[in-house]
């Protein structure tokens, strides 16, 4: 009985320690200042919208699925506390679960939906009869039901901020009316369209909640180190340009699909 009562003991205070280490990373913000959530921050655009938002002395919850992997990352946020690392692969419940469970009352002022699944640039010229059908799945899986559960997890979180803004980052490669009118990159136009349209959708549910959604196109971005696209941006200039963008967002914007660099819209 003796012993039992100890085992008892020895469960309760591991509990008790394992409650408190769970907690105490999401309780060191400086609640006087805002907070955003970025899903892939371990690299190119997401590492710098991390960047970015912690200069601006923002919380920055920076999220990917392999943290320990992430050097950039790690390096930036150990010389930066404003920036909690935390894991999170976007088409895994538990990852959400346990992410949006921690984080249950701390109020998110931007929700930023960046990870997503980009193709190759050789492999995007691919035509129909070579288009994989497991990668056009996992494309939706990542790039639009990932993110769908990602906002269903942390809406609550949102609406809890004076001003909450869900930002899905899409691709002109999604727009009927400005996309290049080639056959290319099927899988990810068709994901980034069911996006959009889950953004649409949302903004009339979003709008009663006081909340604003929109997609946002960062542009046609230079992310492959050592390779430079014809035309393309680099991630300073695309990272800059849509944080002025997301800080001028009113209602007026809900359910929009806008452009990186002055804010206009793009046809769905």
């Amino acid at each position: 009985m003796q012993n039992q009562n100890k085992k008892n003991i020895s469960i309760l205070i591991l509990l008790i320690v394992s409650t408190w280490t769970f907690n105490s990373n999401a309780n060191q913000f400086d609640n006087d200042q805002p907070t955003i959530l970025i899903t892939g921050s371990n690299r190119n655009i997401g590492l710098e919208f991390v960047k970015q938002f912690s200069q601006k002395d923002w919380n920055v919850i920076a999220t990917c699925r392999n943290p320990k992997d992430a050097d950039e990352l790690n390096a930036f946020a150990r010389n930066n506390e404003n920036v909690v690392i935390e894991q999170l692969d976007i088409t895994n419940n538990e990852h959400i679960n346990n992410l949006s469970l921690k984080y249950e009352d701390q109020a998110i002022d931007i929700l930023l939906n960046n990870a997503g699944l980009t193709p190759r640039y050789l492999s995007a010229f691919r035509k129909l009869s070579a288009v994989d059908e497991d990668i056009a799945r996992e494309s939706f899986e990542i790039n639009a039901l990932g993110t769908m559960k990602v906002i269903q997890a942390f809406m609550k979180n949102v609406q809890e901020s004076n001003n909450g803004k869900i930002i899905a980052l899409s691709s002109k490669a999604s727009s009927f009316g400005e996309r290049l009118k080639v056959p290319m990159m099927y899988s990810y136009a068709m994901s980034k369209a069911a996006l959009n349209s889950m953004i649409y959708s949302l903004s009339f549910e979003s709008k009663r909640k006081d909340v604003i959604v929109i997609s946002l196109s960062p542009g046609m971005v230079n992310t492959t180190p050592g390779t430079s696209i014809m035309g393309a941006i680099e991630v300073e200039e695309s990272v800059s340009k849509m944080m002025v963008v997301i800080d001028g967002l009113t209602m007026e914007d809900n359910g929009l699909f806008l452009d990186y660099e002055d804010g206009r819209t793009i046809d769905w």
